[in-house]
């Protein structure tokens, strides 16, 4: 297993799009020099566009199930 040279909740925070733009900055400059660091962003990459890819389609088997009022409802909560 590859070590970081940050905690991978730091990758995904970045990649969710949850750090400072300062923060950002400087993650990006290490990312040109650390390979290491390359794959576990994109690992985390990846895992947020598959969570993010089984709640679209759980949403949208959700909502076939509703009556169309109650799936009115959930769309705008």
């Amino acid at each position: 297993m590859n070590t970081s040279c940050f905690p991978q909740e730091v990758w995904e925070e970045y990649a969710m799009g949850m750090r400072s733009e300062a923060d950002c900055k400087f993650l990006e400059e290490h990312l040109l020099i650390c390979f290491t660091c390359q794959d576990i962003l994109a690992g985390a990459d990846e895992y947020i566009q598959a969570i993010a890819a089984a709640a679209a389609l759980f949403a949208s088997r959700t909502r076939r199930r509703l009556s169309k009022p109650m799936a009115a409802a959930a769309t705008l909560a």
